[in-house]
Formats: C-alpha cells, structure tokens, sequence
C-alpha cells in the first residue's frame, strides 16, 4: 500500500489538482474519506475542512492542508461536500432561538464599493470609527508594518498611521469602542497557524484623529496599553476578536481546522501589567473556520463571521457571556466573499459591514429590513 505522502506527491503533479499545500500540526477531528480527482485518477485519503468561494479545503493524513477548486473533485465528491454542509445548515437552524420583539432581520447584502487603497491588500480586521460616521478602520495581515487604515463608505484611501514602536507579527482583528468618552480601537496580533507561540498580544491604542475629507491626520499613534493573554486549554489559532464596551470584557473565538471551534472570555486586567492574563474556554460552537468578530455599542449582540456565514449570539439581561455564548446562535446570510474575513457594527449597533482579503478590495452592507418577530 502506497504511503500517504506518495498518493498526496503524485496528487500534487495531477493536472493541477492542488493549488496549495501548507504544512498544519493538530488533532484529527474529522472523517476520514477517499477524494477522486474528477478524472477518476488519482485519490487521496483525506478530511474535509471547508468549503466556500468554489475552494475546498481538505487535510490529508501526514498533515498537509490542501486547497482546490471544487469542480476538480469527482461528482460523487462534490454532492458529499454540498450534503455535508446542508446538513449542517439545517442542524443550525433547528436549533436556532425563536424570534422575539428584538429580533433583527436583515436584508440582501450590497456592495457599497471597492477600496481604493492598494496597500491594503489583505484586509483581516475591520471596525467603525467612533470619532466621525461613515467611516472605517482595517488593517492587514501578518509579514506587514503596524498600521492602520482608513476609508470612507465609497471606498476612498483616506490615509493611514503606524502603531508607535509596535511590530505587527499576524494581526488577525480589530474593533473600535468608547471608554471614559474616549475612542480606542484594539487590535489583535492573535494569529497561530502553525500553533507555536503560547503568548499572545492585545494592542490599544486612542482612535487618531481623522477629518471626513482630509483622513487621518498623524503618522504614527503611541500604544496606551498592550494586553499579552495566554488560552487556558491550549495553543490556539485566533482571528475573531471582540470587546464588550460596557465593562471592556474581551471575547475570542479560536479557528479550527474542522466542524468546532471554542469561544473564550478575557478579563480586562485592573491594572497595566506584562504577566500574561488567561482566556477562559466558555463554549464550543459548530461553526467552520471563524475569521472575524465584533460586539455591538450596547454590548448586547455579538456577530462572528465565517468564511461562509455570520453567526449572532444575544446576550439577554442578567446573562453572562459565558451564558449567551453557550446557547445556539441564529445564522445570517452573507454575501459570496474571496477569503473574507472582517466584519463589524455599524453606528446602529445593527447594520454589518464586510470586507475581504483579496483584491480588489470590496466593502459590503447587510442592511436591517426588519425587528421583531417575522410577519406571515
């Protein structure tokens, strides 16, 4: 019998089946089964990660993340895929809270533009200004400089800043809240895809200031304060961040390469301090490679994204986040995103804003139509 890391070799070399292979070190969560090339030749004893955006995800048994285009699986492969998630779709759903007086609906997404700066060219976090409306911070991936960018909703480069004396290792996610009547935006340097590092950073800095026509208006903005956080189970891969603005409660939704992955609760420590603070495990959702997070003003809603989906867990009054994060969510539609993987609240609390890592950068709107239980 032929090793897998000769199936998965002399894979690689077939018309193009592999588009990339990154080495990934984990635990086996998921079922094994034989993927065919559409060619019928030849297969490869594989688990299913994900799928989106026409790109499958699968993890062979040495190891390898494997990345493909559906339509070069078999038949037989691609009703399984579109079954297995169906499935969970409506397993999802079946658990869903039933509507109540302050549910909100929301309508068919739109594009309100594509972004105009070119640098930022892997747009991972996103978060609304909090000093002037209409407004949007982001900020790239890993292997970059500390820095943030602004735009407009008609996807205008309204400049940018670097975080002073900070470097930017795998900046995942941002949000943006009021504290003391003060705007802060946060930034998550959380990335862990090779499961290596223990520690983990929380950047926070004050918004800088911005004018509507001119952007931003500094070169650089100093850190206030940065948070280092460990997981308390494990090493963990995160790029879902958000903060509770109410009492500044941070929450964290780790990335896994299968069907589960842990939300977790992180104090905001009292006082400044390197000791690095714990992320407390609280629930296990069923949701597939979460990418992105935010919390609304009122600290009521959280919304987690998906490559696919957006997820929003209420939390009602006297509950917990530990409590809200443990119940089934409802499941928002979202719109077909190229690696997506941001998302935030708009000024309402309600309204969702995306945008992708690919360029051309777009930036979308998923409106509300409705609150309230769904009329007949």
């Amino acid at each position: 019998m032929q090793s897998s890391k000769l199936l998965a070799a002399r894979l690689l070399g077939a018309a193009g089946f592999f588009a990339t292979a990154t080495l990934f070190i984990g635990p086996a969560v998921a079922q094994v089964r034989a993927w065919t090339h559409r060619s019928g030749q030849p297969q490869l004893q594989a688990e299913f990660i994900d799928c989106n955006h026409g790109q499958v995800w699968l993890r062979s048994l040495d190891g390898r993340t494997i990345h493909l285009p559906l339509d070069s699986l078999s038949d037989a492969d691609q009703r399984y895929v579109h079954q297995l998630l169906q499935q969970e779709q409506a397993r999802r759903a079946a658990l869903a809270p039933p509507d109540g007086p302050h549910t909100i609906h929301y309508g068919q997404p739109h594009q309100l533009a594509v972004l105009a700066c070119r640098s930022l060219d892997e747009s991972s976090g996103l978060a609304i200004s909090r000093r002037v409306a209409g407004l949007f911070w982001s900020h790239n991936d890993s292997d970059t400089d500390a820095r943030l960018y602004l735009c407009d909703r008609q996807g205008r480069d309204l400049g940018s800043c670097a975080l002073k004396e900070v470097r930017a290792f795998d900046w995942e996610d941002m949000a943006s809240f009021v504290w003391d009547g003060k705007p802060y935006l946060l930034v998550a340097d959380t990335g862990n895809n090779n499961l290596a590092a223990a520690v983990h950073m929380l950047h926070v800095v004050e918004e800088p200031p911005v004018d509507p026509q001119r952007g931003v208006l500094v070169r650089e903005v100093p850190v206030v304060q940065t948070i280092y956080f460990s997981f308390d189970d494990d090493f963990r891969n995160c790029e879902a961040v958000g903060i509770d603005p109410t009492d500044r409660t941070i929450l964290l939704v780790s990335k896994e390469r299968g069907p589960q992955c842990h939300a977790y609760v992180l104090a905001w420590p009292k006082d400044p301090t390197n000791k690095a603070q714990v992320a407390r495990r609280v629930a296990t959702l069923h949701m597939r490679q979460v990418t992105g997070m935010d919390v609304s003003p009122d600290g009521r809603r959280a919304v987690v994204v998906t490559y696919n989906n957006a997820f929003e867990f209420v939390r009602q009054p006297g509950q917990t986040w530990a409590q809200a994060l443990a119940r089934p969510p409802r499941e928002i539609s979202m719109p077909d995103r190229a690696q997506g993987e941001a998302v935030c609240f708009g000024e309402d609390g309600m309204t969702l804003y995306l945008t992708s890592e690919r360029l051309p950068t777009p930036l979308w709107e998923v409106p509300v139509v409705r609150i309230g239980p769904a009329t007949k």
